[in-house]
C-alpha cells in the first residue's frame, strides 16, 4: 500500500489538474447515471422469510379465500357528543359515500356495520377496503380531502393504518455540516481550508447516494437505507478528508508543500484506506446474518462510503498541490490556544490507574439500562404526536384498549376431534386477551382461524409472551397451531435479529482482535481495543434504551415518547461502531507505537503521540457526532433510532475509550504493551499501515 501511495502522490504532484479533472467526472458522471437512469426506492417493509408467522401465513394464503391481501384502513371518529345522534349519523353516512366513491375502493363498513362503538358512543371508526395491495401517497391525500369539511373542533377525523414513506430530508445534512464547518474553522484556523473536507464530502456523498439510486435497479433499497448511508457516509467524508488536510498543514508549517503532500499521502493515506476497509468490510459483513433488508442496508452503505474515499482521494491532494498556500496565511487567531489533546495527555500520564477505573465504571453505569431492551419495530404509536395516523392510535387506545392494533391470527388444523375444542378453552384461559373470535373454518374444511386482540400493544412484552403461549399449546393438544399477523410477524423479526446479534458481535470482535494484533504486533493492545469496543456498545444501548424505550429526555430530544427500540439498531450500531472505533484506534495506537519505538518510554509515546493525534481525532469524533445527531432532529423514529446511537456511540468510544481508556491502559502495562509471542510474530502477516 506504501508503494501505491508513493506512485500516487508523484502523479497528483505531476498532473493535478488531471486528478482534479478525474474527480469531478466521477462526481458528474455518476450523478447523472444515478439520478437520470437509476430506478426508486422502495416502500416495502422489513420482511424475514422462514419464520413461523411466515409459514403461518402461507397456510392461511392456501386455505382461506380472503386472506389480508389488500390494502385496509380505519378511518377514526370521535366527537364531544354521541356519534348515534341524528346529526352525526348523517355524517357517517356522508363519509361512506364520499369514500366509497374514492378510486379503487371496494368497500366502506360503518361503525354500525362493524358495532365498534366504544368512550359512550363517541369513538368509532369505518374500515376502507382497497382492490389494490398497498394505498398509494394518491389515495391517501384523496382521502385526506375527502374528510376535510367534515373536521371540526367537536367532530375529529384521523386516519389509522395509512402507509407513508420515510421522508428523506436535506435539512439534517445541511445542519450537520454547518457545525462541521464551524469545528473546522475553529481547528484549522482558516475558512479556506475548513471548507476542502466539507466540499470533498458533499462531492463524495453525491457521487455515493447517485450510487445507491443506481443499485435500485437491481434490488430494492428503502428510503431508511438512503439516510443511513447519507450519515456515515457524510461523517467518514468529512473526517477523512481532515485527516489528510490535517497531517498536510502539520507538515506545511516545517517544510514545502511538494513534501507535505508527499508526507501527508504517504503516511495518512494508508491509516484512511485501513478505516475506510474496516467499516466497508462491517457494513458488508451484516450479509452474513442472512437477513436480507439488513444486508442492503450494509451493501449500499458501503458502497456509499466507498465512493466517497475514492473522491475524497481525487479532489482533495488535487487541489491542496494546484492551492498550495490554501489557509497558510491570514489565519484566524481565537486568542488563548487551547490543546484538549493536551489536557486528555497530562491527566492520563499523571493519573492512569484512576482513569482507567473510573471510565470502564461511567461505561458500565450507562449501560445499566440495556438490560431491559425492548426490540420491536415502529408502529403509528411511534409516529409524531401531531400526525393523523398517531392521534388515531391515541385515540383507539383510550377506547379500545392499548392491543387493539396487535391483533393476532391463529390457525389450528381441524381433524375433526375434541381436541379443537380443548385449544378454544385453553385459549380462553390465557390471561393476555381482551377478545376471541368465533371459529371460522377453511373452505375446504382442513383448518380453522381465529383472531385474538391481546390486551397489551403490539410491542409489549406480554404480547410477545403470549404468542409463545399460543404456539406451545400444539405440545398441548398435538395438534399443529400457527400464529401470524403483523404484529406476529415483527415479533418473529425481532427474535431472529435478538438470536443474531451474538454471532455477529463474536465474529467482529474476533476480527477486530486478529486485525490489531497483526497491525500492532501485540496481544493486550488488540485486547483493550476490542474490550473499549464492547463498553461503549453497551453504553450505547444503555442511553438508546434510557431515551427511546423508557422515554427520558423525549422532549429534549424531538422523540415521539416511548417507543421500543429499533429490532435491527443493535445489528447496526455494531457494524458501524466497530468501523468507526477502528478508525480511532488505528490513527492514535500507531502515532503512539511509532514514538515508542524511538523512545522506548511509555510515557513520553503517551504523550507525543495523543498530543499530535488527538487534536484531529477530537474534531473528527465531534464531527461524526454532530452529523449522527442532526438526525436526531427528524420527524421519522426509525432515522432518529439511528442517529442517536451512533452519535452516543461515537462519544463513547472516541472520548472515553480511545482518548481515555486505551493510552491509560498502554501506561498500565508498560513494555507488556507490545509483547507478541516469537512463534506468533513468525506465523502473523505484517499488516504495515503506518
Amino acid at each position: 500500500m506504501s508503494n501505491f501511495f508513493k506512485w500516487y502522490t508523484q502523479k497528483v504532484l505531476k498532473f493535478p489538474k488531471i486528478i482534479l479533472g478525474l474527480g469531478v467526472l466521477v462526481v458528474i458522471s455518476t450523478a447523472i447515471l444515478g439520478f437520470g437512469f437509476g430506478g426508486a426506492l422502495s416502500s416495502e417493509g422489513m420482511t424475514i422469510g422462514n419464520t413461523p408467522a411466515q409459514k403461518a401465513a402461507d397456510v392461511v394464503s392456501k386455505n382461506f379465500k380472503n386472506p389480508n391481501n389488500v390494502a385496509q384502513i380505519q378511518v377514526v371518529l370521535r366527537s364531544k357528543d354521541s356519534l348515534k345522534t341524528n346529526k352525526n349519523q348523517k355524517i357517517i353516512s356522508d363519509l361512506q359515500h364520499r369514500l366509497q366513491t374514492q378510486k379503487n375502493v371496494k368497500a366502506v363498513m360503518t361503525p354500525d356495520q362493524l358495532g365498534n362503538y366504544a368512550s359512550s358512543n363517541k369513538v368509532a371508526y369505518l374500515t376502507v377496503t382497497y382492490n389494490n395491495k398497498a394505498i398509494t401517497e394518491t389515495e391517501t391525500s384523496n382521502l385526506v380531502k375527502a374528510v376535510k369539511d367534515y373536521r371540526n373542533s367537536s367532530f375529529e377525523i384521523e386516519f389509522s393504518g395509512i402507509v407513508s414513506n420515510v421522508e428523506v430530508s436535506e435539512a439534517p445534512e445541511i445542519v450537520g455540516i454547518s457545525i462541521a464547518f464551524v469545528i473546522l474553522v475553529i481547528t484549522f484556523g482558516s475558512f479556506l481550508i475548513a471548507g476542502l473536507p466539507i466540499i470533498s464530502a458533499i462531492l463524495g456523498l453525491l457521487t455515493g447516494l447517485s450510487g445507491i439510486f443506481v443499485a435500485t435497479r437491481f434490488t430494492d433499497v428503502a428510503s431508511y437505507d438512503l439516510s443511513l448511508a447519507a450519515m456515515v457516509a457524510l461523517a467518514v467524508g468529512i473526517d477523512y478528508a481532515l485527516f489528510i488536510v490535517a497531517r498536510y498543514r502539520d507538515e506545511r508549517e516545517k517544510t514545502d508543500s511538494n513534501t507535505a503532500i508527499y508526507v501527508a499521502l504517504t503516511k495518512t493515506g494508508p491509516s484512511v484506506i485501513f478505516a475506510a476497509s474496516t467499516i466497508i468490510v462491517a457494513l458488508l459483513g451484516m450479509s452474513a446474518l442472512g437477513i436480507g433488508f439488513l444486508g442492503v442496508m450494509g451493501a449500499v452503505s458501503a458502497l456509499c462510503v466507498l465512493l466517497v474515499v475514492i473522491v475524497s482521494f481525487l479532489i482533495v491532494p488535487s487541489i491542496l498541490v494546484l492551492f498550495p498556500t490554501l489557509g497558510i496565511h491570514h489565519r484566524i487567531k481565537f486568542g488563548k490556544k487551547i490543546k484538549p489533546s493536551r489536557v486528555f495527555a497530562k491527566i492520563i500520564n499523571g493519573h492512569s490507574k484512576l482513569v482507567m477505573l473510573l471510565s470502564v465504571i461511567f461505561l458500565i453505569l450507562v449501560a445499566i439500562p440495556a438490560s431491559h431492551i425492548q426490540l420491536g419495530l415502529p408502529n403509528d404509536g411511534s409516529k409524531p404526536v401531531n400526525t393523523t395516523e398517531r392521534k388515531a392510535f391515541d385515540i383507539k387506545s383510550d377506547a379500545y384498549g392499548a392491543g387493539n392494533d396487535a391483533m393476532l391470527v391463529t390457525v389450528v388444523r381441524n381433524d375433526g376431534t375434541a381436541k379443537v375444542q380443548s385449544f378454544e378453552n385453553e385459549v380462553k384461559s390465557l390471561d393476555n386477551i381482551q377478545s376471541f373470535s368465533p371459529a371460522m373454518p377453511s373452505a375446504n374444511g382442513k383448518y380453522i382461524m381465529y383472531t385474538m386482540t391481546p390486551k397489551t400493544e403490539a410491542n409489549a412484552h406480554k404480547t410477545q409472551v403470549l404468542v409463545k403461549k399460543v404456539r406451545n399449546l400444539q405440545k398441548k393438544i398435538n395438534l399443529p397451531v400457527y400464529v401470524t399477523g403483523k404484529t406476529a410477524a415483527n415479533i418473529d423479526i425481532s427474535n431472529k435479529l435478538m438470536s443474531a446479534l451474538p454471532k455477529f458481535l463474536i465474529i467482529i470482535v474476533a476480527f477486530a482482535f486478529f486485525l490489531l494484533m497483526m497491525a500492532f504486533r501485540s496481544i493486550l493492545i488488540p485486547l483493550v481495543a476490542v474490550v473499549g469496543f464492547v463498553l461503549s456498545l453497551l453504553a450505547t444501548l444503555g442511553v438508546v434504551v434510557l431515551t427511546i424505550q423508557d422515554g427520558h429526555l423525549s422532549n429534549l430530544l424531538n422523540l415521539p415518547g416511548k417507543s421500543s427500540v429499533l429490532n435491527f439498531l443493535p445489528v447496526l450500531v455494531v457494524g458501524i461502531l466497530f468501523g468507526l472505533a477502528m478508525d480511532y484506534e488505528v490513527f492514535l495506537v500507531s502515532r503512539i507505537r511509532e514514538e515508542f519505538l524511538i523512545s522506548g518510554n511509555n510515557r513520553i509515546s503517551i504523550e507525543k503521540g495523543v498530543h499530535d493525534t488527538g487534536s484531529a481525532i477530537i474534531a473528527a469524533a465531534l464531527i461524526m457526532i454532530s452529523v449522527f445527531a442532526s438526525f436526531v432532529f427528524t420527524n421519522e423514529i426509525i432515522i432518529q433510532s439511528m442517529g442517536l446511537a451512533l452519535a452516543s456511540g461515537v462519544f463513547f468510544d472516541a472520548f472515553i475509550v480511545r482518548m481515555l481508556i486505551v493510552p491509560a491502559a498502554i501506561n498500565v502495562f508498560g513494555k507488556y504493551n507490545w509483547y507478541l509471542p516469537k512463534w506468533l510474530d513468525k506465523v502473523l502477516p505484517n499488516l504495515n499501515i503506518e
